[in-house]
């Protein structure tokens, strides 16, 4: 399935129900509960060559519909916003008991993207519940994707490293230990952008994890990722951001 045929496929489910407009502007709640003073504030937008979360989020959603049903239960992925708000010590307590309903624990791929210093990057938390492999290929693993590492993401490793032992920490988890010893961050190569495509590519990533079925069972297999045939649907997500920005923009100009 290419990226195009999961739009159908979302368009198809959602026949006879409203178009999809941008949460903000039907004036709905976010896919999580922020504080009231946060949620204008937080859904920033940025330039209007960069992907904001809002259209991110949008895309998301038509990146979710490519998942085959029956492995639905192996995937989760966080808000784009919640390692921002991570960050913030005053919401931290928040953001781990919206991840803690996420059970992280029970899936084999969950996705984070991370926006900061104007780029998008992802990390993959890869079978935490496997905690028997601990310190093997088939144990927990965590690795960050980024499509321009002139930005040196290896600058998020401690805040990463911090985010990750919360985690552990809010959920109890006896392994703890382990995890700190044995389970350090990777940054695999991965293609990478040209121009102001970093959140394009982290919505391909994704993509590729969810469809791929060699890359879904092995890690070893993430060279399907410089697949040609693969990365033509970086110009299908494009399009589809650049169809949310109109639709945006109308609304904003009625």
């Amino acid at each position: 399935m290419n990226f195009r045929m999961c739009q159908n496929k979302r368009s198809q489910t959602s026949r006879g129900q409203e178009a999809k407009t941008p949460r903000g502007l039907k004036n709905a709640s976010p896919s999580f509960h922020l504080p009231p003073n946060k949620r204008s504030s937080k859904r920033h937008k940025t330039n209007k060559h960069k992907l904001d979360t809002e259209i991110f989020e949008l895309c998301m959603e038509d990146v979710w519909t490519c998942i085959d049903p029956e492995k639905m239960s192996d995937y989760a992925y966080f808000d784009s916003l919640w390692f921002n708000i991570y960050t913030n010590e005053n919401d931290k307590s928040n953001v781990l008991r919206w991840i803690k309903a996420k059970k992280i624990f029970t899936r084999r791929y969950v996705f984070v993207p991370i926006v900061g210093w104007g780029h998008w990057s992802v990390l993959v938390l890869c079978n935490f519940g496997e905690t028997k492999y601990l310190g093997t290929e088939k144990g927990p693993r965590m690795l960050l994707l980024d499509s321009l590492k002139t930005t040196k993401p290896t600058r998020l490793r401690a805040a990463i490293n911090r985010f990750v032992v919360d985690i552990l920490k809010n959920e109890e988890r006896e392994e703890l230990e382990q995890f700190i010893n044995e389970v350090e961050l990777e940054i695999p190569e991965v293609p990478q952008q040209s121009g102001d495509d970093c959140g394009i590519y982290v919505l391909y990533f994704i993509y590729c994890f969810l469809v791929i079925e060699e890359m879904g069972e092995d890690l070893s297999k993430l060279d399907a990722l410089f697949d040609p045939e693969e990365l033509k649907n970086l110009e299908d997500i494009r399009n589809d951001i650049h169809a949310y920005r109109e639709k945006r923009d109308a609304k904003i100009a009625e």
